[in-house]
């Protein structure tokens, strides 16, 4: 049986606070679905449901995920929609892109850093749980000392967002 690969976004939300840059993190947690990577630390990610918009998909994601509403997504570049045949489609540049290449699930994805409204965030789904804020600095840490404390599929993002941003 041939397996397609599973188009999702992640998103990376920062927030500064006492002058420091923190990120959003949360335990992944789906122990009968992928006990493989229950417990690890993730970013807030889902799926791209059939034609949705990815921009879309980052504020539900977030919010099915952590409870809070995106205000920014980065980068916001976007061409406009283009429908000549009752069809649609447009052409966006995320801030990088991410794939499973073995094991797990066939994930290829779209990865946006966000802001979102100033409240504490709560795990929202049975797929999550302990969603909190995370110094940048700890976050590297753990990335550099504890790799495997991350979901895999998250490292490469991660690794490209504190060397290039």
């Amino acid at each position: 049986m041939e397996q397609f690969s599973i188009p999702i976004i992640s998103a990376i939300i920062e927030r500064t606070k006492e002058g420091e840059t923190e990120i959003l993190v949360q335990t992944r947690w789906k122990p009968e679905s992928d006990p493989k990577y229950t417990g690890c630390l993730e970013i807030p990610a889902g799926k791209i449901d059939e034609f949705e918009n990815v921009y879309e998909t980052v504020k539900r994601e977030v919010l099915e995920e952590t409870g809070l509403k995106v205000l920014e997504i980065y980068p916001n570049t976007k061409t406009k929609t283009y429908s000549p045949s009752e069809d649609g489609a447009f052409a966006f540049q995320p801030f990088c892109c991410q794939q499973q290449i073995k094991g797990g699930n066939p994930y290829v994805g779209f990865v946006f850093i966000c802001k979102v409204e100033d409240k504490e965030p709560k795990a929202q789904q049975e797929e999550c749980k302990d969603t909190h804020w995370i110094k940048k600095s700890e976050l590297k840490k753990i990335f550099e000392e504890t790799p495997e404390k991350i979901f895999s599929l998250q490292l490469g993002v991660l690794e490209y967002y504190f060397n290039h941003k």
